[in-house]
């Protein structure tokens, strides 16, 4: 996008007027200004959080379900190569990564609050490249003709990177607002230029990504639970959003495949009868009791172990399924589940309950707009010490954190839930994948790649 801008400037620039100053439009800037790289940049962040790489972990993690097609086809039964994803990984690196670097080179050191969020966009950029794929190229990416063929950095090192980034970010996001000479406002669709709560983001992040790496740190418990007091976010209201708008080339994602590209997808059976067995009162908003063609069906999931795919599934409920509705990528209730993994890692499990059940209870307020029932809260959100497992905390983030790739990245790390995969015999009997596959422009194109096609070859953050 930057690039065109700029070759379209640069094209229509005259290079002699036949009457001085007509050939220079007010309305069209000289160069690309910080307001317009930061849209571009969350806009890439919005898609890429919720678009194909959100709906292929969904299906893995059986929250959702394939029912046609693709989805059913080759995501459901986990065949997918490496000329499949192509478009995701172009994604991440120039629209999202790209526009990232834009922004931190185009703020420099007067711009400092920009800057900081190009910082944190870039890491989270590279995080999720380095979630998806494992080792890939990031501290030699996006330098152009300069370096065509840019290493692949491990996974390990990548995660490192990410946390120095974003620490950078913290700093440039803390300095006085009279440091800069322009503020992001309304073209922040996030925070509207808060650098506060970008601060705050900054370190759940931070928090998130010492956590990914549980299995390989000494420090992780430590690091997440300093992470999450620096964080010190304080509830609901603190939580980031993708957000979209009323027309069909702005709308929400998951509208976007639900609506006005239906019957592709249904609900995952796996998280609609746990749901459903628990009387959750999450479930008629991550749920319809509608199926595709509008037929009232109850809540019903389509499960991945039967021969044929429920085509009356019920699809997606109004939490997700609205043109213009928010979806969360960065929350306080995720921050309640880190903590409380972190805590019982810690052998603290007193702390790792009332972090647990004050993250239900945060999840079921943001979901649904109301405290939680009486009876719910008793059996499910005062949970004691004794109750403490990993597997309990990875279900209630399992349950809080619906759609988003976290989860998927939680199951592979941990091996909670206990999915059953695909059973079906067109299915790859290797399982739920660990990876998506290098996709074939890097091999084609990149003298120093080392790209991984084994879906089933564990990152190295998932490995024992």
């Amino acid at each position: 996008m930057i690039g065109i801008i700029g070759a379209f400037l640069l094209f229509n620039k005259c290079t002699e007027s036949y009457i001085e100053g007509v050939d220079v439009s007010p309305n069209s800037p000289g160069e690309v200004l910080e307001s317009n790289i930061l849209a571009a940049a969350e806009v890439a962040l919005f898609g890429n959080l919720t678009g194909e790489l959100a709906r292929l972990s969904s299906i893995f993690v059986q929250s959702q379900a394939g029912i046609k097609d693709q989805p059913l086809n080759e995501l459901g039964t986990y065949k997918i190569y490496e000329g499949d994803n192509v478009n995701e990984w172009g994604s991440v690196y120039d629209d999202w990564m790209e526009s990232a670097q834009n922004l931190i080179d185009q703020a420099g050191d007067v711009n400092p609050y920009y800057k900081g969020i190009g910082l944190v966009l870039k890491a989270w950029a590279g995080a999720v490249a380095a979630d998806v794929w494992g080792d890939v190229p990031f501290s030699e990416a996006l330098q152009g003709i300069d370096n065509l063929n840019p290493k692949f950095d491990t996974q390990q090192e990548i995660y490192a990177s990410v946390q120095t980034i974003l620490s950078e970010g913290i700093t440039e996001l803390g300095k006085a607002e009279s440091a800069n000479t322009a503020l992001p406002g309304e073209d922040d669709y996030i925070f509207g230029g808060d650098a506060s709560k970008w601060i705050k983001m900054a370190w759940v992040l931070k928090a998130r990504y010492a956590n990914r790496v549980s299995k390989k740190s000494a420090s992780s418990a430590d690091d997440v639970l300093t992470y999450l007091t620096n964080a010190n976010l304080t509830g609901i209201e603190d939580n980031a959003y993708a957000k979209f708008g009323a027309k069909a080339n702005n709308a929400n994602q998951w509208y976007a495949m639900y609506t006005l590209r239906s019957g592709y997808m249904g609900m995952g059976a796996f998280l609609v009868d746990r749901l459903a067995a628990n009387s959750d009162p999450r479930l008629p908003f991550y749920s319809s009791d509608k199926d595709v063609e509008g037929t009232v069906v109850g809540y019903v999931g389509s499960s991945p172990n039967t021969e044929e795919a429920n085509i009356n599934a019920s699809v997606i409920g109004p939490y997700l399924n609205g043109s213009a509705q928010p979806v969360p990528i960065v929350t306080y209730e995720e921050t309640k589940f880190l903590e409380a993994e972190a805590q019982l890692r810690k052998s603290n499990p007193d702390g790792a309950a009332t972090a647990y059940n004050a993250g239900v209870l945060a999840s079921v307020m943001a979901v649904t707009g109301a405290d939680a029932p009486a009876d719910f809260i008793t059996n499910h959100a005062s949970k004691a010490a004794g109750d403490m497992t990993l597997e309990t905390i990875m279900l209630g983030k399992y349950d809080a954190l619906f759609s988003q790739l976290e989860v998927w990245s939680d199951w592979r790390r941990t091996g909670f839930p206990a999915l059953v995969p695909n059973q079906s015999p067109i299915a790859n009997d290797g399982g739920i994948p660990y990876r998506l596959p290098t996709p074939i422009d890097e091999r084609t194109t990149n003298a120093n790649y080392q790209g991984v096609l084994d879906l089933y070859q564990k990152p190295w953050f998932a490995a024992d």
